[in-house]
């Protein structure tokens, strides 16, 4: 114990040590100084970016990207609708095959070059075209027109939120021509054009980001706002609270329960929860005995800790899922039947299954590193116990999980496989078209799910949701009550991010849209 506490006392110190040197002229982020005042620090418990192209990013470099590349339109969470951003205004053809979009005039990129129409289409091009990451999210699009300097218009294969998915947190960001006909190499060195608040000054793969302001940003600075951003790797949840504490560090996120604990009664910090769009389930495999049985996947589904699950090991950062779609997104709905732990009608489904226990093994894979995941786990092993199951809990790296959910023979995958879902671009259809739609090739859908009739259902909703959402909403509710019924996940709980951050620190928020996202431009002392 001494030990740890002697290393995480060396990592602070070596990380502050940094953070003043890597700051020209800058000093530290308290004292004296105009570069201190306006100087923010992040301390990130994972990498700030795997890919900065981005056209491909499509995991942690979002919280990047976001704060220096913008889409036509954004989701406004707490209004629920969409808010122009380089777009100002949009239309829409009856059918919901033709969108038009007004450019906004007098914005500028990194590089200078002014937005138009023209680079709007070179960028959502350029992503359709390399077919990495995010990029299916334009698949309904057939070719994008250029009506005149600043109007574009998408033609379409089919009818699609347009409005909605430019404003996916993923692959709708808009880029400088001139950066448009660079490739990943480029990005990756710590190059970009886009039209954010920010400019990359340093990259460093796997550590650390830098972002200065870009004084030509369409939006007006104010003299409160943070002109340095230092976004840094600190995979000790205690080394990032002391920093915290220490007033070197203003944001992180992802903490121990421990150190959240220690937070509440700093004078320096405090604690912000805020609501994500992911949802945790226990995907049940049913092509392999026995979770080919309904009953005997209601039965598990019964036997899951859900209480004890989000007040003792989450201590209250989650609730309870109803259904596929988490609260705060249209698709929600709290009407949908729950299975709560109830041992006895695990037993009656268990006895109703005919599925005789006697020796019974059944494999749960779960991502490592996680404490939630393995000590929530234990718990459900535990009463599968009591059920005469033995559950056989494997940890193991992500890359290895996904292959071995993807083996084409059935009984060498695992039964069942802990994944966690959220939404490319905020609608409820992402869960359906990922983690049930009937695949001929693995790829999310790692219950196995071949239901055609929730496939029909599924994309007669995917049409609607331009043309008539309050049906399409139904319809997603409706197939969430088949699929509790089925039983083919367990649906475990949607997921809070708990953030510890400054006390002088104003304008803090997040959208559950945008994972790991903070915007930056809003944020003042």
């Amino acid at each position: 114990m001494k030990n740890k506490r002697l290393i995480s006392l060396l990592l602070v110190i070596v990380l502050v040590v940094s953070l003043i040197a890597g700051c020209s002229g800058g000093g530290t982020t308290k004292g004296g100084g105009e570069g201190a005042k306006n100087l923010l620090f992040q301390a990130n418990g994972n990498t700030p970016y795997i890919n900065l192209d981005p056209s491909v990013e499509n995991s942690n470099g979002v919280m990047v990207l976001h704060n220096t590349y913008e889409m036509l339109t954004y989701y406004n969470y707490e209004t629920g609708k969409i808010d122009p951003m380089l777009a100002e205004s949009w239309s829409a053809s009856e059918d919901g095959k033709s969108w038009t979009f007004k450019i906004k005039e007098g914005v500028k990129f990194h590089d200078g070059t002014d937005l138009n129409a023209e680079a709007v289409k070179k960028s959502i091009d350029r992503t359709m075209e390399l077919g990495l990451g995010a990029s299916f999210i334009w698949d309904s699009v057939e070719s994008i027109e250029l009506i005149d300097k600043y109007e574009v218009k998408f033609n379409l294969k089919y009818p699609a939120p347009i409005d909605l998915i430019a404003s996916a947190a993923y692959a709708a960001f808009i880029i400088s021509p001139d950066a448009a006909e660079k490739d990943s190499d480029w990005f990756n060195q710590g190059n970009g054009a886009g039209t954010g608040p920010y400019k990359i000054q340093k990259a460093v793969a796997g550590e650390e980001v830098v972002l200065e302001k870009f004084d030509d940003y369409w939006r007006p600075w104010k003299e409160n706002q943070y002109t340095s951003i230092i976004m840094k790797k600190v995979p000790e949840s205690s080394a990032r609270r002391q920093l915290l504490e220490k007033e070197e560090a203003q944001i992180s996120v992802n903490f121990s329960t421990t150190d959240i604990e220690a937070m509440k009664k700093s004078d320096k910090v405090q604690i912000v929860q805020r609501p994500l769009y992911d949802t945790v389930v226990g995907c049940l495999n049913t092509e392999k005995y026995p979770l080919d049985n309904v009953d005997f996947r209601r039965a598990l589904s019964y036997a899951f800790p859900y209480e004890e699950t989000v007040n003792n090991v989450l201590e209250g950062q989650g609730v309870q899922s109803h259904g596929l779609i988490p609260g705060g997104l249209w698709g929600h709905s709290e009407d949908l039947m729950q299975y709560n732990f109830d041992l006895d009608k695990a037993k009656e489904y268990l006895d109703k299954s005919g599925v005789k226990t006697d020796g019974l093994t059944i494999e749960m894979t779960i991502s490592s590193g996680y404490d939630e995941y393995r000590n929530f786990a234990q718990l459900f092993q535990i009463n599968l116990k009591k059920l005469g199951i033995n559950l056989e809990i494997r940890e193991m790296s992500w890359d290895a999980q996904w292959e071995k959910a993807k083996n084409p023979n059935p009984k060498d995958r695992q039964d069942i496989f802990l994944f966690i879902w959220w939404p490319d671009y905020p609608s409820p259809i992402s869960w359906f078209e990922g983690l049930v739609r009937s695949e001929d090739k693995i790829f999310f859908n790692l219950s196995y799910i071949k239901n055609t009739d929730l496939d029909a259902k599924m994309h007669e909703a995917s049409m609607l949701t331009v043309t008539d959402r309050d049906k399409a909403e139904q319809i997603m509710i409706d197939m969430q009550k088949e699929i509790i019924d089925e039983a083919y996940f367990i649906h475990m709980y949607d997921k809070s991010a708990t953030y510890g951050i400054s006390k002088d620190l104003k304008g803090f928020t997040t959208n559950p849209a945008y994972p790991t996202v903070v915007r930056y431009f809003d944020l003042y002392k």
